[in-house]
């Protein structure tokens, strides 16, 4: 006899309000043995001040508050739920009239004891009044159980539902399906096990309970790594069953998965040993419908999307110009996770004479054609500025470009075919808009001109605040028609001083349905307003989330920001081979060059340490080189990791598959002052800034505020195998 049954046993009732158990009315103590009985959380609240007379089952339920709860009124062991309309009115409404209750769902935020939070749980309650001889009532029986577990399932399928609807891409279903499904089975981990685009082989991705992602890595792709040989069996059980597999334990839930177009996939479940519930088999029954849904739209989404993934990865620069004159971001955001081909374009590269010419634009639709028709207009624009870069003339003969697509453009599955898709032909309506500009790094001179784009912002620098400019300026540039339309388009002179930036976008970034176009344009103009000091790169990224935070975004948006640097501007970048030795060559090399930058010691261990997160999660997770850039730009050192890891496929053999995906990024976060990830049109580039302290750096900078290096490319510009370096941001 153990727990309340022998405190019960034990105790000195006489001394309670009831008196002996042996003078109890009979119906009273048939009741509470019933209670110390039942395996069910139980209560027999006695008399008018119902008393708390309990199981060890409920006494699990109070926490600490047991046992001084023991006898004690429900009004004061409950304090925090007993004025709830469905709690305390109800126990004295039974006990007043004698009708017994049934409380199906209840939610309650209960406190479990002394110092504890409150916890918010879902309860089934009911309330049954134990009558005496005479009829009067004695007390009431109340017996709960918590389901809060099940509630719990029910929101994670709802969730799962509503995820899925806005996933596009495999890895996009395959990452709303761990999450979910590690909360809707209480998991220790889920793992979900697809074939491999490889000839006979299954990759697996896993998600952990312990594991809590932010924003930031949540938008890296999938760890993926061959499927272990411990899986293998139970996913072909699973499989060949067509049915869950459940093992005896409970330990191990397999869920086959039948993605359309012949592809078979298995969710993998590990949880405490323990029975699986009824109501979870009924989610797994839902759960294996909508995942398969899902993975079958997916699967067909993927294949159509080869060849707009290969447009977007060649006509997208997976690098951008740099100099230790003019630093240069760029970031492009499809309207939907996993959608890469689109119009939106942008371009930067170096004239003959030492300016720099920047562009970015816009292709009206998505798709393979839209992407194409931006391939084309951006060779265009290389191939006119190199030959006359005047932005007159540039635009003149983009025009004539534009012209001879749409009159080329093949007709021969007009809209309205069978065959046809919206934008097979344009009809006259190809529809380009384009920002067109030279930089001179040596001056900071601009000259801009606007084919219906919207117009840039300039950002001003510390100096140029402390004489009184706003922090944001729209340029004052007056927007000709779009390309292939007759018209003029008037270029505007300006000129970024040092540690000033130029911000243009494409209108994406600002146009909403049911809303102004000025709406947009004042939202972006306050989020610029608003913008921390900091690099290109920082100020890209904090702009571009801020504006997709503040309204849904219903476009795909580009954005490109040039800044001028002021003297002692420095660059350094090196090639990182895909082997774990390389992480401490590459601490290596990023300390030295650091100690030639005069940075101090402290920072050059949160730096080196940000470093070598960064290159073993491109090392472990991406199997490909790794560009590592240094770049001390105003007292603010930025190390950037790009890699070209191809999503979605194996890429790990043998590596520990119960490693926590995030740890590392999440470091790395903590010891910096900025910090950023994001998908390119080559890789995944992650980056990461911190505030130096280079005293005599900052004093001879603050006294040549217009000196500035010579805006040539520097040597120090690229990795020392002469491939170019990655783009910012």
């Amino acid at each position: 006899m153990d727990g309340l049954p022998r405190f019960a046993a034990h105790m000195d009732w006489s001394q309670s309000p009831w008196g002996p158990l042996d003078e109890w009315p009979v119906q009273l103590r048939t009741a509470w043995d019933v209670v110390v009985a039942c395996p069910l959380p139980m209560c027999l609240m006695v008399g008018q001040e119902l008393a708390m007379l309990y199981n060890d089952a409920f006494a699990d339920l109070l926490g600490t508050k047991h046992p001084m709860a023991f006898g004690e009124k429900a009004s004061e062991v409950v304090p925090e739920v007993w004025e709830h309309s469905r709690v305390g009115p109800l126990f004295e409404a039974t006990l007043a009239s004698g009708e017994a209750f049934l409380e199906e769902s209840t939610e309650l935020v209960l406190r479990r004891g002394r110092g504890a939070g409150e916890d918010l749980g879902y309860y089934m309650r009911s309330g049954s009044p134990v009558r005496g001889a005479g009829g009067e009532v004695l007390g009431v029986l109340h017996v709960v159980i918590e389901t809060t577990e099940v509630a719990e399932r029910a929101r994670a399928l709802a969730r799962l539902a509503t995820s899925l609807a806005v996933a596009v891409t495999v890895d996009d279903v395959s990452k709303v399906v761990l999450r979910q499904a590690v909360a809707a089975f209480d998991a220790i981990s889920a793992t979900l096990c697809l074939p491999s685009p490889a000839p006979a082989v299954w990759r697996m991705a896993r998600r952990h309970r312990i594991e809590q992602l932010s924003p930031d890595e949540e938008r890296l792709p999938l760890i993926w790594t061959e499927l272990s040989e411990d899986l293998a069996s139970i996913v072909s059980t699973a499989l060949d069953r067509s049915d869950p597999y459940i093992t005896a334990s409970g330990e191990v839930v397999a869920v086959p998965l039948h993605a359309g177009r012949g592809v078979e996939a298995a969710l993998v479940v590990s949880r405490e040993a323990s029975p699986l519930p009824y109501d979870a088999k009924t989610v797994l029954s839902a759960f294996m419908e909508l995942v398969g849904e899902a993975l079958s739209r997916a699967v067909v989404y993927d294949a159509e999307r080869t060849t707009a993934e290969l447009l977007q990865r060649t006509l997208l620069p997976p690098n951008l110009p740099q100099s230790d004159a003019v630093s240069i971001a760029a970031r492009y955001e499809p309207v939907s996770e996993g959608t890469v081909a689109g119009g939106d374009f942008y371009d930067s590269f170096f004239l003959p004479d030492g300016r720099l010419a920047v562009v970015i634009g816009d292709v009206v639709g998505r798709g393979v054609m839209a992407a194409t028709v931006m391939g084309q207009v951006r060779a265009a624009v290389r191939g006119a500025a190199l030959t006359n870069s005047d932005p007159d003339a540039v635009m003149q003969a983009l025009d004539r470009v534009v012209w001879d697509l749409d009159a080329l453009w093949p007709t021969s599955m007009p809209l309205g075919t069978v065959r046809a898709r919206p934008g097979m032909a344009f009809g006259g309506e190809l529809f380009v808009t384009m920002l067109y500009g030279t930089i001179d790094p040596e001056n900071g001179d601009v000259v801009v001109a606007s084919a219906g784009h919207p117009v840039p912002t300039v950002l001003s620098g510390r100096q140029a605040r402390s004489d009184g400019r706003p922090r944001a300026v729209p340029v004052d540039l007056a927007a000709g028609p779009p390309l292939g339309i007759r018209g003029d388009r008037p270029a505007h002179q300006l000129r970024l001083e040092v540690g000033d930036m130029l911000v243009a976008f494409t209108d994406g970034l600002i146009e909403r349905r049911g809303e102004a176009l000025s709406d947009g344009e004042q939202r972006l103009m306050s989020i610029l307003a608003q913008a921390p000091a900091g690099s290109p790169r920082s100020v890209a990224q904090y702009v571009m989330e801020s504006m997709l935070e503040s309204s849904a975004q219903e476009d795909d948006c580009a954005m490109l920001a040039i800044g001028r640097s002021p003297a002692g501007h420095r660059r350094a970048a090196i090639v990182v081979p895909p082997m774990p030795e390389s992480v401490r060559a590459a601490r290596d090399w990023a300390r030295a060059q650091l100690v030639d930058w005069e940075i101090g010691e402290g920072d050059q261990h949160s730096i080196v340490t940000g470093i070598s997160e960064l290159i073993t999660n491109s090392v472990l997770h991406a199997g490909t080189e790794s560009h590592l850039t240094l770049d001390l730009d105003s007292g603010v050192l930025a190390v950037t990791v790009a890699d070209s890891g191809n999503r979605g496929e194996p890429l790990l053999t043998g590596a520990d598959t119960m490693a926590v995906r995030g740890r590392g990024l999440s470091l790395v976060r903590a010891i910096s002052d900025a910090f950023g990830a994001h998908r390119t049109s080559a890789g995944t580039t992650v980056w990461f800034e911190v505030v130096v302290d280079i005293e005599a750096r900052r004093a001879a900078e603050e006294g040549l505020q217009t000196a500035v290096v010579g805006g040539r490319p520097s040597v120090a510009s690229a990795p020392p195998n002469g491939q170019p370096e990655r783009a910012n941001g």
